[in-house]
């Protein structure tokens, strides 16, 4: 803005000058300025026509200080400030901070390579019936109990039956064996294969009308009545499901 200020002044002083020149030619040799074809020279011997003073407008002298216009510091109202008003400001919360309970980690002693001795298995079933004095013991798993199935009876009648296997698990010959079954009133031999239901070596005896809990003894014998088995005690239940007291025996090697 004050390069162009300058600029125009410049200009200015400068059309001045020109028509002070101007004005100080027309003034001295009015002869020698021609205002047109139309003109008409005027005769020497007229007197001169004095011509009229211009008017030169004057100058007004602009302050050059540094050659830029000086901002205008103009005052600008502040508003009175108002009241402080009290404002509301909400209180913190407290938020509970929770610190992780870090279980502490107890040193468990690691046990030292102690040699453990492993126990010797016991005798294989046919080692057991090796062992024993008699040709024939009783299966592992021996008595059973079940619910009779063999006939019609169901609830109204429990008793003892079995099978006789050789040391082939194959039923023996019927016409050599017998078990014996006593004790609680019972005193009965029953052939074996006399109670197919149970398979081609097998045996029954009745014992009671209704399942109650009595004691027995069983043993297998040959048909001229020697022992060929240890004698087993077994137990009767008072369940209809485990009115059948079964019963395997099993030759030995």
């Amino acid at each position: 803005m004050g390069r162009v200020a300058n600029i125009i002044t410049y200009a200015l002083i400068l059309l001045s000058l020109a028509a002070i020149v101007g004005f100080a030619v027309l003034f001295i040799s009015p002869d020698l300025v021609s205002f047109g074809p139309t003109s008409t020279p005027r005769p020497s011997s007229a007197a001169p026509t004095i011509a009229a003073v211009a008017v030169v407008p004057s100058l007004t002298p602009t302050p050059t200080d540094d050659g830029r216009l000086r901002p205008t510091f103009t005052p600008v109202a502040t508003e009175p400030p108002l009241a402080a008003q009290p404002t509301n400001t909400r209180r913190p919360t407290l938020t509970p901070s929770v610190t992780p309970i870090i279980p502490s980690r107890t040193a468990t002693p690691t046990p030292s390579n102690t040699p453990t001795i492993t126990p010797t298995p016991g005798p294989s079933p046919t080692a057991t019936f090796t062992q024993s004095p008699f040709p024939f013991t009783k299966s592992p798993d021996s008595p059973i109990y079940l619910k009779n199935f063999a006939n019609g009876a169901e609830c109204d009648w429990m008793g003892i039956a079995g099978e006789v296997l050789d040391t082939n698990g194959l039923p023996v010959g019927s016409s050599r064996y017998r078990v014996h079954i006593w004790d609680s009133g019972v005193d009965e031999r029953v052939p074996v294969g006399g109670a197919p239901a149970y398979g081609p070596s097998g045996y029954e005896q009745f014992l009671f009308s209704s399942p109650v809990i009595r004691n027995y003894n069983v043993q297998l014998e040959t048909t001229s009545g020697t022992a060929v088995s240890q004698v087993y005690r077994v137990q009767t239940r008072s369940s209809c499901n485990e009115n059948l007291v079964y019963l395997i025996f099993l030759q030995n090697r």
